[in-house]
């Protein structure tokens, strides 16, 4: 992963947590570097230590730390680092899934060797605001961060939102999951 994500996570316990707590998490990890080059890519292995000990040191499980991260991701990274993009990407919660890997296709050129997630909107009852969304990944474990980026946008939109199932497919490919959402 980029080291964007990496300095993402750091700013998400730095920010809720204090200074203190993200030098505990750093030295739980075992991760030599403390900081991260926002382009540099970094591997996956280093991530998921950061986010092993945040949960550690957090005292809260994986999937509260990875979904929190998620919600972060929207929050404080994506609205602040990449506006014009969101803004160009959707003016709601779901105009916005259904561009989201046009978003990740413009975004393709700026990092090498970018394998970014795919995701598809599946109308359940578009009436209802009843969506299936399917993500998949190349990548395993992140499914909790989907669901923090899910609550963001929905935040981000004031779009109220339901999640009311999740499956989750991994395999030797990586990642499915498929949410059910409702958005108000």
């Amino acid at each position: 992963m980029y080291g964007l994500i990496n300095s993402a996570l750091q700013d998400m316990v730095v920010t809720h947590f204090g200074e203190e707590k993200w030098k505990e998490v750093h030295n739980q990890s075992g991760v030599a570097e403390d900081s991260y080059l926002t382009m540099r890519r970094y591997d996956d292995e280093s991530t998921y230590k950061l986010a092993g000990a945040a949960s550690e040191v957090l005292e809260a499980p994986i999937e509260t730390c990875m979904e929190m991260f998620g919600k972060h991701w929207v929050d404080e990274i994506a609205t602040k680092n990449f506006a014009p993009l969101m803004d160009a990407t959707g003016n709601d919660t779901v105009s916005f899934l259904h561009n989201l890997n046009n978003l990740h296709d413009r975004i393709a050129s700026t990092f090498l060797d970018y394998v970014p997630p795919e995701f598809r909107v599946e109308n359940i009852d578009k009436e209802a605001g009843r969506y299936f969304v399917h993500y998949y990944s190349e990548r395993k474990g992140l499914t909790s961060f989907v669901t923090g980026l899910l609550g963001g946008l929905a935040d981000h939109f004031g779009d109220k939102l339901e999640i009311f199932a999740v499956s989750i497919d991994e395999d030797g490919k990586g990642t499915h999951s498929v949410f059910e959402l409702s958005i108000q």
